[in-house]
């Protein structure tokens, strides 16, 4: 087998490995490219060494680029659900709030129960919700 075939399939192998699980996280990816390249410089260059010289170079320069690209792209990424999406959202008073006594504020169409942090609130004012806490939402003024 003339050395680019072997080279060919060596990439052929290592995509076959970047496939099988567990992940890899494009390592074996970076690995088949760097044949791949030792391929095409042993096809166009009699002298053994330079082949492997590529595909060293080649592995080790897509290395440090494609493994955080991968950990970047396959790492889940948390998104707040439920009444987790209310924090930050703001709502219209319905019913005012007193210091010490809960209203009602109306967030995304829904109408939730609501105290405020530390004063009161008239209605038809805008606020933000700060946290869910049970059936009330937390609220301040927004100004």
């Amino acid at each position: 087998m003339t050395p680019w075939k072997a080279w060919l399939v060596a990439a052929a192998v290592c995509i076959i490995i970047e496939i099988l699980p567990p992940p890899t996280h494009f390592f074996f990816l970076c690995m088949s490219l760097g044949a791949l390249a030792a391929s095409i410089a042993a096809f166009y260059n009699a002298i053994p060494w330079i082949p492997w010289a590529v595909f060293a170079v080649m592995t080790v320069a897509l290395t440090p680029v494609l493994v955080p690209l991968a950990k970047f792209l396959f790492t889940p990424k948390s998104h707040p659900s439920n009444v987790d999406e209310l924090i930050g959202e703001k709502a219209l008073v319905l019913e005012a709030i007193g210091l010490n006594a809960s209203g009602r504020v109306k967030v995304r169409g829904e109408t939730w129960r609501a105290m405020s942090e530390g004063e009161s609130i008239p209605k038809d004012a805008w606020v933000q919700v700060l946290r869910v806490d049970g059936t009330h939402v937390i609220v301040r003024r927004v100004s």
